[in-house]
């Protein structure tokens, strides 16, 4: 089971965000914005959900038997999802379509 427990706040984290509702947060910002949430399909696993200038891209993070994470086929591996994330903030992803990107601009969590 995948736990989001790192040092800093994830404020890129939304949480039981729906695909549509990400892609809503996504239509005002540029590309490169980013933003984690739950997956629809399984409670239990995590999706980036990313603008580029197609328009958006949503991606599982896939956990391996080995409890790491890679984002994509060709990911390295990483103890946890902040690690992914950090990862991609300075290497281009390695998702087709997306080969040109970084996650550059967190989509933060709006607070009331």
């Amino acid at each position: 089971m995948f736990c989001l427990h790192f040092t800093l706040p994830l404020l890129w984290y939304h949480g039981s965000l729906s695909r549509s509702e990400a892609e809503s947060l996504l239509t005002l910002c540029k590309e490169c914005s980013y933003l984690v949430r739950n997956s629809q399909t399984n409670r239990s696993d995590y999706s980036l959900s990313l603008r580029s200038c197609q328009g958006f891209m949503h991606m599982k993070f896939t956990q391996c038997k080995d409890g790491k994470y890679i984002l994509g086929q060709n990911s390295p591996p990483f103890d946890t999802i902040p690690e992914v994330i950090h990862f991609y903030t300075t290497h281009k992803l390695p998702i087709r379509g997306a080969e040109h990107l970084s996650l550059l601009f967190p989509v933060l969590v709006q607070t009331l």
